[in-house]
């Protein structure tokens, strides 16, 4: 019962705020926001100069303010559009949005505004009072959080109520059966954005994490290390790769069954993720074998990062179901760093791994770090160019 009610304590959470969603996960979500909002904007900006007649046959003369409205609206939205398709980021998504909410409601007041703030139901204008309805719809179809999507409906709701009290509408009762309708759409569609969110973050989950242990599997590991390495490298900083590896564990498949197995990987992965920065990258790269990117971070570091994960790895005590015991475990890492653009991203890996198979040979429990002066080769693992990190 408890851990139930932490689950849906932790999906309320990052269904309402994306402050703990993974940079990979806003990524996608930033890619799937972008074409939408584009599209939208075209499809508005075609409308809104589409209904320039309907207001010339109904308003006559009084139209050619709203004339002038539409096409500042249609070029505005346009250019949105234009905007958002360029820039394919989570915070150039939701800017493009809000800008879109801005520019139809200011649509909506100016117009009201043109219009003496018409609000009778018999009024040939009784229909721009409505707009705010289609404002609040057009949103379902963006993936957004709970907090997002009540940010741009509060705008739309604010600019309602200010035309509706400059029409003293505010307080009839055919305006509060509008706000009560609206209210009522306005929940639907937070749930069908929500909706969207929780379905893109199962998909999220089952192709990039790894069901066991829930840390990046290798295709998402190496596809988000690759990227950040060749921007960490553009900058001329230090990149570091560690490559860990269980001791022994198959020992402990043959000795105490699978299930044990998979409760000493998802303790050991748990262990390392707690020494780790917001930049680092860490996933499991096969069965046993785990990889740590760090960028920024220099080969003196990544040593100190090394043992310190070593030290909480042998402080272990691995507690499983039907052992009367708990089982200890210990790791071997080997340990490259990347300091200028000689290295690509697969030889910083060869190095890391060639490390690490020095560190199975000295013996194991032990972190070695690859000299880039020397041959890389595993037969030399017991030459100078491997030395014990301090």
């Amino acid at each position: 019962m408890e851990l139930s009610y932490k689950r849906l304590s932790f999906v309320w959470f990052e269904l309402w705020s994306a402050k703990q969603h993974a940079t990979s996960f806003n990524t996608t979500r930033a890619t799937y926001l972008s074409p939408r909002i584009s599209a939208l904007c075209y499809v508005w900006a075609f409308l809104t100069l589409a209904w320039i007649p309907v207001d010339v046959y109904l308003l006559g003369i009084q139209s050619h303010s709203l004339v002038t409205l539409r096409v500042i609206l249609a070029f505005t939205v346009f250019i949105i559009g234009q905007k958002a398709s360029k820039h394919g980021t989570l915070p150039a998504g939701r800017f493009a949005i809000a800008a879109f909410v801005v520019s139809v409601n200011c649509f909506y007041l100016f117009a009201n505004s043109t219009l003496d703030y018409q609000h009778s139901v018999t009024s040939t204008t009784y229909f721009y009072t409505l707009l705010p309805f289609v404002h609040i719809v057009l949103l379902a179809i963006f993936p957004l959080t709970i907090r997002e999507s009540l940010s741009f409906m509060a705008f739309t709701a604010a600019i309602q109520l200010h035309v509706d009290a400059s029409s003293g509408a505010l307080f009839k009762l055919e305006e509060m059966a509008i706000y009560w309708l609206q209210t009522v759409v306005g929940l639907m569609v937070i749930w069908a954005q929500t909706s969207k969110v929780h379905m893109m973050l199962r998909l999220y989950r089952h192709a990039t994490l790894d069901p066991l242990t829930g840390v990046y599997n290798k295709r998402m590991l190496l596809t988000l290390a690759k990227r950040d390495f060749e921007n960490t490298r553009f900058k001329s900083r230090p990149y570091s790769v560690l490559i860990m590896d269980l001791d022994r564990f198959k020992r402990v498949n043959d000795r105490y069954g699978h299930f044990a197995g998979d409760v000493v990987l998802k303790a050991f992965s748990d262990s390392v993720q707690q020494t780790l920065r917001k930049s680092d990258i860490f996933g499991r790269f096969g069965g046993e074998e785990f990889i740590l990117f760090l960028p920024h971070c220099s080969t003196t570091n990544a040593k100190y990062v090394a043992n310190r994960i070593m030290q909480n790895i042998q402080d272990l005590d691995i507690a499983v179901e039907g052992l009367a015991s708990p089982i200890n475990i210990t790791t071997s890492i080997g340990i490259a760093t990347s300091e200028s653009f000689e290295d690509d991203f697969s030889t910083l890996l060869e190095k890391a791994d060639a490390a690490l198979y020095c560190a199975k040979d000295k013996g194991r429990n032990c972190a070695l770090v690859f000299d880039a002066k020397a041959k890389e080769s595993k037969d030399n693992c017991r030459r100078p160019w491997i030395e014990f990190a301090s």
